[in-house]
């Protein structure tokens, strides 16, 4: 297993309000590589490092998606 990927079921910290709300647990339930869009590649999984900004969005188990900039590793994951 490689931890170095974010994969659809990983278990997220995610802060609500574009990055202002306190951080909550979430559940990944999709991955797109965007590019600075809402829209875009729909990916299975992607490495972390290619985790930042607006280049990818998840969709949550809480009914919202969220930019890369507003998740964290949960380093609790096994």
């Amino acid at each position: 297993m490689n931890k170095d990927m974010l994969k659809i079921g990983d278990t997220v910290l995610w802060r609500g309000g574009f990055g202002s709300e306190p951080a909550r647990l979430a559940v990944v339930e999709g991955i797109e590589i965007t590019k600075g869009d809402k829209y875009g590649l729909p990916v299975d999984e992607v490495p972390w490092s290619e985790v930042y900004g607006r280049n990818v969005t998840v969709d949550l188990d809480n009914n919202h998606w969220a930019y890369a900039e507003q998740i964290r590793k949960n380093r609790l994951q096994n």
